[in-house]
């Protein structure tokens, strides 16, 4: 396949799936790999089309109409690296955190492997602190500096 058409058999993922989900039968490989910071307890894991559907749904439960708008792809060989910015309101549990009805954006770096003309391995790179800081589970940035600030002072005795 060309760099163009593992272009656009991405763009589906963004475009087309969230909203058609039958597009997971012809974009998805039958086994995908996945790799995620986010899911410390098993940052690998595979999936299929069929969990990938079920994905997409649970992603529309928990944060609604959830947009994930392409800023930047970049394409070799099999590999299509995406740039975007997801925006959406969390309306249901998540991770255990119940509904914040809290806005969110979310920086998110994807790479995408295709393999005969199907996704077959993601990577999933996410600003998830910054995610955390917006639902009110991490304080701030600024407070997590003050806080760090004061702790080494006070353990460097100034």
């Amino acid at each position: 396949m060309s760099v163009e058409e593992n272009k656009t058999i991405v763009r589906r993922y963004f475009e087309d799936a969230p909203y058609n989900p039958a597009a997971c039968d012809e974009i998805f490989a039958e086994k995908i790999l996945w790799h995620a910071l986010h899911h410390t307890v098993n940052p690998d894991f595979d999936s299929t089309p069929q969990l990938e559907k079920a994905a997409y749904e649970r992603h529309k439960q928990i944060f609604g109409d959830w947009i994930e708008g392409i800023d930047m792809m970049i394409a070799e060989g099999d590999l299509v690296m995406v740039h975007c910015a997801g925006q959406g309101k969390q309306q249901g549990e998540y991770f255990g955190i119940p509904a914040t009805n809290r806005p969110v954006t979310l920086s998110i770096v994807y790479i995408f492997r295709i393999a005969d003309g199907r996704i077959a391995e993601v990577w999933n790179l996410g600003d998830r602190a910054g995610e955390w800081q917006q639902l009110g589970v991490l304080p701030g940035t600024k407070e997590i500096l003050a806080g760090a600030r004061e702790r080494i002072l006070f353990e460097s005795g100034k």
